[in-house]
């Protein structure tokens, strides 16, 4: 078998995460290929065209992203010249009560007090302090650490304890997220939002030492956007950036396994057999099991294998989506005492008590779909008419479900259609007109769809592992990364979800890939990358 071709690197996964460190290094002249098995690269970005009715087009994972256009990459890429434009709608969260009353949450955190007050003026108070305690933590800290090299907890409490604002950052960390939410706030309404934010956010309220991601999201001023035309329009600008730098990327196709000469990562082979050389490196953005188990297989050092092995996976993470087409967009009771909560850019309905958000850890253990129907959902075509035909909208609404229903996956393929019905019932009970004549079409996708779809998203974890300790910061996907470096194997690299800071449509996987990889290879960056901790240890390494 002979080499059919050659590249400086090759990245296995082309996801908005493997696009990106692609795009950074194809722009430094090394030659790049991206490998991906699906149809079109751009991972959960995808925004497909409903088959039976054309026109509209649907998110069915990626639709509500968070702060990309302040993001270095989206600015150092320059994709906005590839035409991709976000909408940023305000308020950004509404939490309707079965009673009527909602929480509508703002940019403003005046505006959101004021809603949280008819549930309870103290949780009003409370918010507004902590926002405000709260807001230069996010900017100063919170912002800089996701796009900074991890380093070990114990330099970075040190780091964090030597300045007010770490000590700020750092006074409800010892908690569990849960901990801090029933300790802080007293209304019902507000503390099963909160929950059901962490939970939708992969934050699991059970494990302490997060108690600090509950006021950093009261004090986020980054805003929540939606992509003109779907999400997918991020996915394509990335593309264009990596082929006008000379960048390939073969879609639909499938790896077989990393190459390993001598200790090193020098190729791929595909499942046809070919075999593609790689020069300089190889990044993987796939999971640790496709990577190290399936991808590496006897190549993995033994260590390595027993850590992915244990690696774990989001309890309660998973998503059953339902996807409507429609002609009127829904239309919530509750908007006839506030007519924003029609255009919150996302809604969750059914959080009257925080108890049935904690028991969904207790649900996806026994594999059960709970039955208050905690739904997040909302309708992209409200800020943009271009996803739907003129007049129409196409809107979605998720619910939190186990993988294993009632122990076995496969229990969905039967169950789907009966609980798409089960979902379109609740969702009427906000929204009354989103039946009859005006729903024009509808469908769903289980968590064993996701993991079919990207099987990357093992379990159907879109997040690509639990966030619990010994699998974030400097220890994703577990202790003894070096960086993004895969140990034991030289110039093999992660460079997806599974490495820091982790999941969710960030890019900073692969920013912070690309950058090693760069300073690994000897390449030089035409890009800085800021390091929070060595400027706030006046240069300490």
């Amino acid at each position: 078998m002979g080499y059919e071709k050659e590249y400086d690197g090759i990245i296995i996964g082309a996801g908005h995460n493997g696009l990106i460190t692609q795009a950074y290094l194809a722009r430094t002249g090394l030659s790049t290929l991206s490998i991906d098995k699906g149809q079109h690269a751009g991972g959960g970005l995808q925004t497909p065209e409903d088959n039976a009715l054309p026109g509209f087009f649907h998110g069915t994972h990626a639709v509500s992203l968070k702060g990309v256009t302040s993001s270095p990459w989206f600015k150092d890429l320059q994709l906005a010249d590839w035409g991709v434009r976000f909408v940023a709608p305000d308020p950004s969260i509404t939490s309707i009560q079965r009673d009527g009353r909602a929480i509508v949450w703002y940019a403003s955190p005046e505006r959101t007090a004021e809603s949280i007050a008819q549930f309870s003026e103290r949780d009003a108070r409370t918010w507004r302090t902590i926002a405000a305690e709260h807001q230069d933590v996010v900017r100063e800290l919170v912002g800089p650490e996701m796009s900074s090299p991890a380093v070990g907890s114990e330099k970075r409490d040190r780091i964090l304890r030597g300045s007010e604002l770490g000590r700020r950052y750092l006074k409800y960390a010892p908690l569990s997220p849960r901990q801090f939410i029933e300790d802080t706030f007293e209304s019902d309404a507000v503390k099963a939002m909160l929950l059901y934010y962490c939970v939708i956010r992969e934050v699991d309220v059970n494990v302490p030492d997060q108690g600090n991601v509950v006021p950093t999201f009261l004090a986020s001023q980054v805003p929540g956007e939606i992509a003109v035309g779907g999400s997918y329009s991020l996915a394509r600008a990335l593309k264009h950036d990596v082929y006008a730098h000379g960048g390939h990327i073969m879609e639909q196709t499938t790896p077989r396994r990393i190459v390993v000469e001598g200790g090193r990562a020098v190729g791929v082979e595909l499942e046809d057999g070919s075999l593609i050389r790689a020069r300089q490196f190889v990044a993987s953005s796939l999971n640790p099991h496709q990577t190290f188990l399936q991808l590496l297989g006897d190549d993995s050092p033994a260590e390595l294998t027993q850590k992915t092995q244990d690696f774990k996976y989001q309890k309660v993470g998973q998503i059953f989506g339902v996807n409507v087409a429609l002609k009127d967009a829904p239309d919530y009771t509750a908007a006839a005492a506030n007519p924003d909560i029609n255009k919150a850019r996302l809604t969750f309905l059914g959080l009257d008590d925080p108890a049935d958000v904690l028991r969904l850890y207790d649900n996806a253990d026994r594999g059960i779909v709970s039955d208050q129907v905690m739904l997040i959902g909302g309708c992209p075509t409200v800020h943009d008419p271009s996803q739907a035909p003129p007049g129409h909208h196409a809107a979605y609404m998720w619910q939190k479900t186990p993988y294993a229903l009632g122990g076995d996956p496969a229990n969905w393929d039967t169950h789907k259609e009966r609980h798409l019905e089960t979902v379109l019932d609740f969702w009427r009970g906000y929204a009354p007109n989103l039946g009859g004549a005006n729903l024009l079409g509808a469908f769903a996708g289980t968590p064993l769809d996701t993991e079919r779809r990207f099987p990357s998203m093992q379990r159907g974890d879109l997040f690509h592992g639990w966030f619990g300790p010994g699998q974030r910061g400097v220890d994703r996907p577990f202790p003894g990364m070096r960086g993004h470096a895969v140990p034991g194997v030289e110039r093999l690299y992660l460079a997806g979800s599974s490495a820091h800071p982790g999941g969710n449509i960030t890019g900073f996987p692969g920013y912070l890939a690309a950058s090693q990889i760069a300073d690994e290879v000897g390449i030089s960056r035409w890009w800085g990358v800021r390091n929070i901790w060595a400027e706030l240890a006046g240069g300490e390494q």
